[in-house]
């Protein structure tokens, strides 16, 4: 399910996690006199996987040319060892060299360590199957879910390429086309790719058990508000929910999104929004293109001028598309990067309140206005950077770094000291004065020489938690609202960063 880069950073995370808990439980077993046995064993066992994973992480790289298409499987073993890692370190977490001494602080009974070192074993069995594949194809495989593997190879990607977009149902011509592209101000598509590019594998997954989110996925009508401050990472988890709710699209069953931008005032009006929605609906279905195509002819009669859509205009053809599907999914990212939030809120209320069949996904911060429209009547579940996401992405990255040689670390303690002061302090986001500080230059500088000239490679190096590049890759952007946001403040201008602050 990811590209072969991804697969082997994300096998090579595992061995810094499997690392870390080998290193507390032999920390518990050398501190506690007469230590439960199974505890020893179960370390063991850990050390062994341990083992295993960094030759697969090895074998991994080795395919990372391979043209085959490896979207096909998801690797089952591997996930299910980093939940049964991940349990254990976070049952360790709050012990310390004192709390170690005290054995009946131990938080597993022997029976529940067999069966950890047991499911271990078996998922180890997986591993070292894999060890044996000439190929990323047969190495998945081996990782895989048996009732994965049964499925036939198009029937899998037909599965995937349903979640990357919305699903065309309906015959399509130049006049078609013509009446479709009227009404798309914006195509949200682009946002889309660009938040699954930026998801890290295998993250996010918590969202998808999450009790809220299965009842919003399952029943019709329900209405979900995700909030959380700037950077929690509340578009990449939009990319998320849309893959959710679009693996569930049918004949019968429809979904669209909208991502408002900051950066793009074609996001920020109600037509804009309503008019991608509608356009996203009438692609899924004949019934509700004629729908549309309706009110494409009231703006445009054969005798009179033409006029443009309306946000009251799209509502009502938005409520009569809804009454064609039995469940309609609506997933609306960053509303409040909206310059016209008023408008944004009453017009997603408005059809959100008319409809009986739609379920609504809204992502923004926890603002008052937004919160006063809300409330009431959506499910408010707070996002933050969860401890299962940060340690997959600081794991896969610490051992990547120390694979090229940027980071070395030849004592176990300190990789594990590293590991949980990055986990540790990821809450929130960067401290942007302080890189600001780091990349201030001197306001008199003298005449400009070649050497001076500061390139692509290293714009991206010094500026890389500010800036990403855009969408068709010719330009950089802020990597987040908050950037933008920041830089804007006239706050600048009582202090030494005063030459930073940016206009609209």
């Amino acid at each position: 399910m990811a590209d072969p880069l991804s697969i082997s950073a994300s096998i090579a995370g595992l061995v810094t996690l499997a690392d870390v808990v080998f290193l507390r439980l032999m920390k518990y077993v050398r501190s506690v006199k007469n230590a439960v046995k199974e505890v020893e064993e179960l370390a063991r066992e850990i050390n062994v996987l341990g083992g295993a994973l960094n030759s697969l992480s090895r074998l991994a790289r080795s395919f990372d040319d391979e043209p085959a298409d490896n979207k096909k499987f998801r690797m089952h073993h591997i996930e299910a060892c980093s939940d049964i890692l991940a349990d254990i370190q976070k049952k360790l977490k709050k012990f310390d060299s004192n709390s170690l001494k005290r054995k009946a602080a131990w938080p597993f009974q022997s029976e529940h360590i067999k069966e950890l070192r047991d499911d271990l074993a078996r998922h180890k069995q997986s591993v070292d199957l894999a060890l044996s594949a000439n190929s990323m194809e047969l190495l998945l495989r081996s990782l895989a879910r048996e009732e994965d593997l049964q499925k036939t190879t198009s029937e899998i990607l037909a599965a995937v390429e349903k979640t990357r977009e919305i699903t065309s149902r309906i015959h399509r011509d130049d006049t078609r086309q013509k009446v479709l592209e009227f009404f798309l101000r914006y195509n949200p598509q682009q946002n889309y790719e660009m938040s699954l590019k930026l998801r890290h594998p295998r993250t996010g997954l918590w969202l998808l058990h999450l009790p809220k989110f299965q009842t919003w996925l399952s029943t019709v009508n329900e209405k979900l508000w995700l909030t959380g401050i700037p950077g929690a990472g509340k578009t990449v988890l939009a990319a998320t929910i849309i893959e959710a709710a679009l693996a569930r699209c049918d004949d019968h069953v429809a979904g669209a999104f909208f991502f408002c931008d900051y950066k793009d005032k074609a996001t920020h009006s109600p037509v804009g929004i309503l008019g991608a929605l509608a356009y996203q609906l009438a692609i899924q279905k004949e019934e509700a293109f004629m729908v549309l195509e309706q009110y494409f002819r009231d703006l445009h009669p054969s005798r009179g001028l033409p006029r443009e859509p309306t946000a009251g205009g799209l509502e009502r053809v938005i409520a009569r598309m809804l009454k064609l599907f039995v469940q309609v999914f609506f997933i609306v990212d960053g509303i409040d990067e909206c310059g016209r939030l008023d408008d944004v809120l009453r017009t997603l209320r408005s059809i959100s309140d008319d409809s009986d069949n739609m379920s609504m996904a809204l992502l923004s911060r926890d603002e008052p206005e937004i919160r006063n429209a809300l409330e009431d009547d959506f499910v408010c579940e707070k996002v933050a950077a969860h401890t299962e996401d940060i340690t997959e992405y600081v794991t896969s990255e610490m051992e990547e770094r120390m694979r090229v040689g940027k980071l070395r670390i030849n004592d176990l303690e300190l990789k594990s000291d590293i590991m949980q002061g990055l986990i540790n302090g990821a809450a929130g986001i960067l401290t942007l004065q302080q890189l600001i500080e780091v990349l201030s230059v001197p306001e008199n500088g003298g005449f400009l020489k070649s050497s001076g000239l500061v390139y692509e490679s290293a714009i991206q190096k010094w500026c890389s938690s500010l800036i990403r590049k855009s969408n068709n890759g010719m330009r950089f952007e802020f990597a987040h609202f908050s950037v933008r946001e920041f830089l804007q403040n006239r706050s600048l201008l009582e202090d030494q960063f005063e030459h930073f602050l940016i206009s609209e």
